[in-house]
């Protein structure tokens, strides 16, 4: 027999035809979420650098290289050689045994976005003496690797509350709703059970995570990870479920737990880091001047499947008109 492509892995997950558009929107907000939490991975650090320095001298500096090396590893380090290159995903995407196929942002520009997420990286390692070419750049990640490590293995219990303090900052939520933890034991919750090979490897080798759990009458964010800067990307991204939980909130019970059994799976970050980094920063790019993040994400969620498709689709294809979109109500600093 032939070797089965990478796209024929995922056809088990093909999404129900009576909910795709749902499916689709659940995937776009994903996209925005997990985008949104790589932006902050390779950022975070700087609104706390004089606190972080006190701590450790230069630990703001080793970060600002570790990440950019880090995150360039779901293209050119050991993610793109055990689960396979970025461009053979994303050119499958037509096949209809693809996960996203059906999905009309990621069918027209995932692939280019990923390209895009790449080569911002690329120049920012450039800037920062990052290694960018495959094979010695997976040996300098894992030096980086091993000088965080050491960096904070002694200040754990002070790190944690500045990576609160910063996403607290960034995304205007009071700190008491965050619970964010340096931990070798980072899983918690409901997890859900991988249904591939690839998901069993993603599972056992995870070392952040971050969702929202509901803790007496209001719901909280909780993350946890091995070092700083993973810390401040699962809170944002549990900070972004907790403002897109309205996105569905029209379904059923059974059809919103069918929705996100289709769309929600972990084989999916890793795409959706790729695409969703430079989605993100291209939407930070149309939000008018005076909204507020948390409240313009959270009515961006609230958009139907195919206003969503279309801001998004606008987002990447006419800035000016995604923009003027986001302008009025209910994204105007009056409505909100």
């Amino acid at each position: 027999m032939g070797r089965r492509s990478s796209s024929t892995r995922w056809a088990e997950f093909s999404e129900p035809a009576e909910l795709l558009p749902y499916v689709n929107k659940r995937l776009t907000l994903n996209l925005l979420i997990q985008g949104a939490a790589a932006h902050t991975f390779i950022t975070a650090h700087h609104l706390v650098r004089d606190e972080l320095d006190a701590l450790q001298p230069g630990l703001t500096d080793l970060y600002d290289r570790a990440v950019v090396s880090m995150h360039l590893n779901y293209w050119i380090g050991d993610v793109g050689l055990t689960f396979g290159p970025p461009w053979r995903f994303w050119g499958a995407i037509h096949r209809e045994t693809h996960p996203f196929h059906r999905h009309a942002l990621l069918a027209a520009h995932g692939g280019m976005l990923s390209r895009e997420s790449k080569a911002y990286l690329v120049a920012r390692a450039r800037n920062k003496r990052v290694i960018s070419t495959p094979g010695p750049h997976y040996g300098q990640s894992i030096l980086f690797f091993m000088s965080l490590m050491r960096a904070e293995n002694d200040i754990k219990a002070e790190l944690a509350p500045l990576a609160i303090r910063a996403a607290a900052t960034m995304w205007g939520i009071d700190e008491d709703r965050l619970d964010g933890s340096l931990t070798r034991d980072a899983a918690f919750g409901r997890i859900r059970q991988p249904r591939t090979n690839r998901g069993v490897m993603l599972r056992a080798g995870a070392i952040g995570w971050g969702g929202v759990q509901r803790r007496h009458d209001q719901f909280v964010v909780v993350a946890k990870s091995w070092f700083w800067p993973l810390l401040s990307h699962e809170l944002t991204k549990g900070i972004c479920e907790l403002v897109c939980l309205h996105g569905l909130c029209e379904l059923s019970k059974k059809d919103y737990a069918a929705v996100v059994g289709y769309a929600d799976h972990i084989e999916y970050e890793i795409p959706m880091l790729q695409a969703g980094a430079e989605l993100w920063r291209r939407f930070l790019a149309v939000i008018p001047p005076g909204q507020r993040l948390p409240h313009t994400l959270m009515h961006v969620a609230r958009l139907e499947p195919d206003a969503l498709e279309w801001l998004m689709m606008n987002v990447i294809e006419a800035p000016d008109e995604a923009r003027c979109s986001l302008e009025g109500p209910p994204f105007r600093p009056d409505s909100l």
